[in-house]
C-alpha cells in the first residue's frame, strides 16, 4: 500500500508542473500605433500594428472620430492628418498612440487648449467637469474635447 501512494505522489509531482506551463504560443502582440514626425505642411502618418483585422475607430482631441478598416495582418497606414495625438478603438478596446504634438497653450489658441484639457480630463475620469472658472473660449473647447473623448473612452 505504501507502495501504491509513493508512486501515485511521484505522478502528481511530474504532472502539476506539467499542467501549470503556460501556453504563450497563443498570446497575441499588443497592438501599437505610432505618429510620425510632421511633414512641411503639419500633416503625420499614423501606423499601427499587431490589431485585429476589421472596423476600428481613429480619434484625436481636435477632431471627430473617423472609422477605418484594419486589413488582414494587423498593420495599417494612415498619411495626411493633422499633427496632432492620436488614439486607436477597436472592439472596446483603445490604444493611445505614441508621438504627435499636443496642442499649443499659447493665448490665441485659447479653444485649442481647452479641446485638450477636455480630452485629457475625460480620457482619465469619464464623469469629468469643465473647470468652473474657464472663459467662453476655453469652456466651448473643453466641452467638445470632453464629448469627442466620451465617444472613445466611456461606455
Amino acid at each position: 500500500m505504501h507502495r501504491h501512494a509513493r508512486t501515485t505522489a511521484v505522478l502528481l509531482a511530474l504532472a502539476v508542473p506539467a499542467l501549470a506551463v503556460p501556453q504563450a504560443a497563443s498570446a497575441r502582440p499588443a497592438a501599437t500605433c505610432t505618429v510620425s514626425a510632421a511633414d512641411a505642411a503639419g500633416r503625420v502618418t499614423v501606423t499601427g500594428a499587431g490589431f485585429t483585422a476589421g472596423q476600428a475607430r481613429l480619434s484625436s482631441p481636435s477632431a471627430a472620430p473617423t472609422s477605418f478598416t484594419v486589413p488582414d495582418g494587423g498593420a495599417f497606414r494612415i498619411g495626411g492628418k493633422a499633427d496632432d495625438r492620436y488614439a486607436v478603438t477597436q472592439a472596446g478596446s483603445t490604444t493611445a498612440c505614441k508621438g504627435g504634438t499636443e496642442a499649443a497653450t499659447t493665448p490665441g489658441s485659447t479653444r485649442k487648449a481647452g479641446l485638450t484639457a477636455g480630452w485629457d480630463a475625460v480620457q482619465d475620469d469619464c464623469a469629468a467637469r469643465p473647470p468652473a472658472s474657464a472663459n467662453q473660449a476655453f469652456l466651448e473647447g473643453w466641452n467638445k474635447g470632453a464629448a469627442v473623448a466620451r465617444e472613445v473612452f466611456c461606455p
